[in-house]
């Protein structure tokens, strides 16, 4: 019989997966799939962290494997964590763990090293204690109270602290008297933390104790004044007449403690009982007693107050002064209406700025009637008060007083109602202008009108009124308008200063021609080089030159523009000062143009030493630009033309090391 040929797999049955094979492939990825979307539990994780603790690895991964415990560790983490308590590497990783497990396991673990560690390691678990504030921990704590390890003693006093239940501050107290000095500050920490927490629970008793105790140490001030803190507030109402018998002590930083305290002693009783000690109180004591009461802000300390604003020594009345100041009450104002007159300037000045800043009706009546005192000081004090207030309703009284009879108070009026006064009332002032006669009440007028003119909206209408007035008033007041019309500037106002120019009234003419060359803007060059061009009087050449080539300097103008306007003025200089004004203008317009135009005085022998420093300015500038080798070449031909000219030793250095820069950016060129 003819044995059949083996089977062949066909190429398509070969890349078709057996049956078998698929099957275990479903399972597999079906495997994975629930092992993705199910994350491990907590207990799985804690489990896997576990492990990790006990595992033969590195340092990292243990301490990794603390941190995440902190997060996620239960009891079961208690004991692999505690195993590690006395490694010297990982004791704190393992504490910092344990210290948020929410279970008893964890303190028992903390008691028990208690007794079998030392060192820093025994430290970190007395503080971690204290952390989770063990009460069944007093009793092992408090015989490491008496551990000769300088660092063990206090560890457990502050731990005590923490825990701050009775038997922990019992132990404290017990061990304070036979404390070393060096350990004292950690054992009266402890001692307060404990004192706190009894109070709050309102075992009040035993917290004034253990203030007491510690009052009574021979230690440090620091830790007497911080118990006396303590006494006085634990014991409440009744612990004023200790905060007393404190402000009553001659060590004064028992009183300064005293004073701070206070502060946290409310109520108006404690008030009336501090001030009433004020006048019997040293000097500095008193001053500092003041400021504490104007802290207070109570107003049941405004009589003693006053009393030592009044009578006290010169340092305490400034205090009161600025406690009552502070204080803020109305019923403050007939005492500072009277300090008003002190001989003293120093307590009349702070008397005045004191009322400036009380709040109230009563005090603006105060100063309004301070404005009708026959007393020329009390109704300048008033006017200045009225100013600081800003008591618009009081204009119509300052322009009475403006019009007043002595010279003293016109002027202050006037110049109170430039502060105040809004444009709509300068008709008034302008009025007032026009009635005045002499040089004081004249400057007067014109410091208010520029000052209210500054506030206008509409600088032009407000020129328009000015100008208007200048037939209406003589020579003097005309000046003034023209110098208010000055620091309004703008078109009308201009047209109005420079129409002034032709006057025939010498003084007018003067007072138009300094005025158009203080003009702060380029508009007004126009008006100045025509008359320079006209040829102006000598006497006004000078001004006139220097207000156009001041306008000519503005950074604000184009630099094309300024030099056009150095170039028109220069036709019209002839003398050494009109020159160097010129070349003063053209150093600071950094090009080449300036520099052919300042060129040529560096051949005038009056101008070359002011031409040279010109040159140098613009040559230092262009050489540091964009364009430095396409301009240096000619800034070497006038650079090396300074160094030939000038007498000036440090010119001539900085020009020679300018030319060297130019030349070798030239040649790089």
């Amino acid at each position: 019989m003819k044995e059949k040929p083996p089977f062949r797999k066909t190429a398509r049955q070969e890349r078709r997966p057996s049956l078998v094979l698929l099957a275990r492939l479903v399972a597999t990825m079906g495997a994975l799939s629930s092992a993705i979307a199910t994350p491990p539990s907590t207990e799985q994780q804690v489990q896997a962290l576990v492990f990790k603790l006990g595992f033969n690895g590195d340092q990292k991964e243990k301490a990794d494997a603390c941190r995440e415990l902190a997060r996620i560790g239960t009891a079961d983490a208690v004991a692999p964590l505690a195993a590690l308590l006395g490694d010297e590497s990982l004791s704190h990783m393992a504490r910092y763990a344990l210290e948020t497990i929410p279970s008893s396991a964890v303190d028992k673990a903390f008691r028990n090293a208690l007794g079998k560690l030392n060192g820093r390691q025994l430290v970190g678990v007395i503080g971690s204690v204290g952390v989770r504030r063990d009460a069944k921990a007093v009793g092992p704590l408090t015989k490491l109270l008496r551990d000769s390890d300088p660092d063990v003693a206090p560890a457990a006093a502050r731990a005590l602290g923490k825990i701050g239940n009775a038997s922990a501050a019992e132990a404290l107290q017990m061990a304070l008297p036979g404390v070393s000095p060096a350990n004292q500050p950690a054992f009266c920490e402890g001692l307060f933390q404990c004192a706190e927490a009894l109070d709050r629970k309102g075992e009040r008793k035993q917290a004034i104790a253990i203030y007491d105790q510690v009052r009574s140490v021979q230690g440090p001030q620091q830790l007497r004044i911080a118990a006396l803190r303590g006494a006085i507030l634990a014991r409440r109402e009744k612990g004023w007449a200790l905060l007393l018998d404190s402000a009553r002590s001659q060590d004064f930083e028992v009183f300064q403690a005293a004073m701070r305290i206070s502060a946290e002693v409310p109520g108006a009783e404690v008030t009336r009982l501090l001030a009433a000690e004020l006048a019997a109180l040293p000097a500095d004591h008193q001053v500092l007693l003041a400021q504490t009461l104007g802290w207070r802000l109570d107003p049941a300390a405004l009589h003693a107050l006053f009393d030592a604003a009044r009578t006290g020594p010169k340092p305490t009345r400034v205090a009161a002064i600025r406690a009552i100041a502070q204080i803020g009450s109305t019923s403050a104002v007939p005492v500072f209406e009277a300090l008003l007159g002190d001989s003293d300037s120093e307590i009349s000045q702070l008397a005045q700025e004191s009322l400036a800043s009380l709040q109230g009706k009563q005090v603006d009546d105060a100063v309004m009637t301070m404005l009708s005192n026959p007393n020329v000081k009390r109704r300048l004090t008033g006017m200045e008060l009225v100013v600081r207030r800003r008591m618009i309703g009081a204009v119509p009284e300052l322009t009475a007083a403006a019009g007043d009879l002595d010279s003293k108070i016109r002027v202050f009026a006037e110049q109170r109602l430039g502060e105040l006064a809004g444009p709509d009332q300068l008709p008034t002032l302008l009025r007032l202008l026009e009635r005045a006669t002499t040089p004081e009440d004249i400057e007067a007028s014109e410091q208010a009108l520029t000052m209210v003119s500054l506030r206008a909206p509409k600088a032009d209408a407000c020129a328009a009124d000015l100008a208007a007035h200048l037939p209406r008033v003589g020579s003097a007041q005309q000046s003034a308008l023209l110098r208010v019309l000055t620091a309004v500037g703008g078109t009308t106002a201009l047209e109005t200063v420079r129409a002034a120019v032709d006057k025939s009234d010498l003084e007018v003419r003067a007072t138009a021609v300094r005025s158009l060359s203080s003009w702060n803007s380029a508009d007004a060059a126009p008006y100045l080089l025509a008359l320079l061009s006209k040829g102006a009087a000598t006497s006004d050449k000078l001004l006139l030159l220097r207000g156009y080539l001041r306008l000519a300097a503005l950074p604000d103008l184009p630099a094309d523009k300024r030099l056009d306007m150095c170039r028109k003025a220069a036709g019209l200089v002839h003398r050494p000062d009109e020159k160097r004004l010129l070349l003063a203008a053209l150093g600071g317009i950094p090009s080449a143009e300036s520099l052919a135009s300042i060129a040529p005085y560096l051949d005038d022998a009056e101008t070359r030493e002011d031409a040279a420093t010109a040159a140098v300015t613009i040559s230092e500038t262009l050489l540091q630009g964009s364009d430095a080798g396409k301009v240096a070449p000619k800034l070497a031909e006038y650079l090396e033309k300074v160094t030939q000219v000038t007498g000036n030793d440090g010119l001539k250095k900085r020009a020679q090391s300018l030319l060297e820069l130019a030349q070798s950016k030239g040649s790089a060129k």
